[in-house]
């Protein structure tokens, strides 16, 4: 929700929305995992894959948004995604 508020609202252009949530889904991660670790006294067993699979998803994504695609093609790839979201909300 926070990438279409920046868009609508005209406070940040198409990269720089997405460098702003890139940090917001990192704070939220870092908040989920502590709150795992509080609760369950451990992390997933899994996690160094997914850190893995997080850094290079980071680096490719990095490439792709900072030399690769233009802002049409990230805002069209940013719709496809909330729509995908979207239907996922009112399906379950």
């Amino acid at each position: 929700m926070l990438s279409p508020l920046l868009l609508f609202a005209g406070w940040a252009e198409i990269r720089q929305t997405a460098g702003v949530s890139v940090a917001f889904i990192l704070v939220n991660a870092i908040v989920a995992l502590s709150t795992n670790l509080a609760s369950m006294g451990t992390l997933p067993a899994a996690l160094p894959i997914w850190g893995v699979a997080a850094v290079v998803g980071g680096v490719v994504g990095t490439e792709l948004g900072t030399r690769r695609l233009k802002g049409r093609t990230m805002r069209f790839i940013l719709a496809a995604i909330l729509a995908l979201s979207g239907l996922k909300l009112i399906v379950s």
